[in-house]
């Protein structure tokens, strides 16, 4: 009987030890290790976000990318971030204020159910470990992965979202762009607080303003603001 329990207990410790290596990764390769490797051209065929936005509005992100090589990319990714405000999550800044339990605060707040491919149906959304990254699964030679983000604009100031696009999730697999470059971009933005102005126009509708006129009524409301900072 001793001679069992011990014999269980070898039995169980090396089991446990062998899912704690597999956990972390052991000298396998880790949790990518049967990913392929090397570098998978990708072209950018598009991307947009409305230059112009105004708080509490709803605006999609767009990034359309194509498999230009001749083999399957495993999984197409994209990285987003916004440049300068330190933050580690992909649509927001970081608070400088002292004394914040979290200091994450949004720019945008992404929809519930999105990200998703724009031919797909139903709920979307992709998980990582990192929070940065959107994967959407292989792509295969020639195909193309139109993704959307939905997000709401909760934030006013001026931006720049970047985003880099990723051929897998592991270290060895890399997206590149016709130059050898990993496939990257930035998309400028500005948010209002100030809602959309409307008028009437010679037909009795309501339309919105010009952009010209919105920008205008923008920029005084900002210099009256402006007399009041200390």
């Amino acid at each position: 009987m001793p001679r069992l329990i011990l014999t269980l207990g070898i039995l169980v410790g090396a089991l446990s030890a062998a899912l704690f290596v597999s956990a972390c990764g052991g000298d396998d390769g880790g949790q990518f290790a049967n990913e392929p490797t090397g570098d998978f051209p990708v072209e950018i065929i598009d991307a947009g976000l409305k230059p112009l936005q105004t708080v509490a509005e709803t605006y999609d992100l767009t990034i359309a990318v194509r498999n230009s090589g001749e083999e399957t990319i495993p999984a197409i990714n994209t990285v987003i971030d916004l440049p300068g405000l330190d933050s580690n999550l992909p649509f927001a800044y970081a608070d400088r204020q002292e004394g914040l339990a979290m200091n994450q605060r949004p720019v945008w707040v992404l929809e519930e159910g999105w990200p998703k491919l724009a031919d797909t149906t139903g709920r979307g959304g992709t998980t990582v470990a990192s929070r940065m990254t959107f994967e959407f699964g292989a792509l295969e030679p020639g195909g193309t992965a139109n993704m959307v983000w939905r997000l709401v604009a909760v934030r006013p100031g001026n931006y720049r979202l970047r985003y880099e696009i990723g051929a897998g999730l592991g270290t060895d697999t890399r997206a590149v762009d016709e130059n050898g470059n990993q496939p990257v971009g930035e998309l400028p933005v500005r948010i209002s607080g100030v809602a959309r102005l409307t008028e009437i126009n010679e037909k009795g509708q309501i339309v919105p303003v010009s952009p010209a006129e919105q920008a205008r009524v923008e920029s005084q409301l900002e210099s009256v603001d402006s007399e009041y900072l200390p």
